[in-house]
């Protein structure tokens, strides 16, 4: 919320948001309350939720810990609602690309929430005028997500 918000009043200015889409969104394995959720009322916030038909809430899933949450803030769903953020959403694999390729290019080592919104920035540049500006908010540390990042990529290729 804290990039958002002195963005929020000038319309010329696209802001996107990126939920964790775990292993799909239809899998049954996601965080992305959003685009899979519904409204809701948890620990006193109605907002969007993953939940069953009964209304209890589901199990959310994301490779990264601090998305891995079955509702999304108030504040968010309330910027989905009236149009001003679109949400896209990026899967654990998608993020583990983007994690590999800002630390391989840059140097920096992303926490995993970011690598989200760094996946749909690989998709969204290319779209752009080459003199488009795109701001991206790279909070946290990923040193903390390296044991993470290590299990879910022994055996793969790099």
């Amino acid at each position: 919320m804290g990039l958002f918000h002195p963005f929020l009043d000038d319309k010329d200015i696209e802001i996107y948001g990126v939920e964790a889409a775990g292993h799909g969104l239809d899998s049954g394995m996601t965080a992305a309350s959003v685009l899979r959720g519904r409204p809701g009322v948890l620990h006193g916030n109605r907002t969007y939720l993953l939940m069953n038909d009964d209304g209890q809430i589901n199990e959310a899933h994301s490779i990264s810990a601090g998305l891995d949450y079955p509702g999304i803030g108030p504040e968010h769903a309330w910027l989905n609602d009236v149009g001003r953020v679109t949400f896209l959403s990026a899967t654990d694999d998608e993020a583990l690309n983007a994690f590999k390729l800002l630390s391989k290019l840059e140097g920096i080592i992303p926490a995993l929430e970011p690598a989200h919104a760094i996946a749909k920035v690989l998709e969204l540049a290319p779209k752009k005028p080459k003199d488009h500006l795109m701001v991206i908010n790279l909070s946290g540390r990923g040193d903390k997500d390296l044991d993470t990042v290590a299990r879910h990529l022994q055996g793969k290729a790099s």
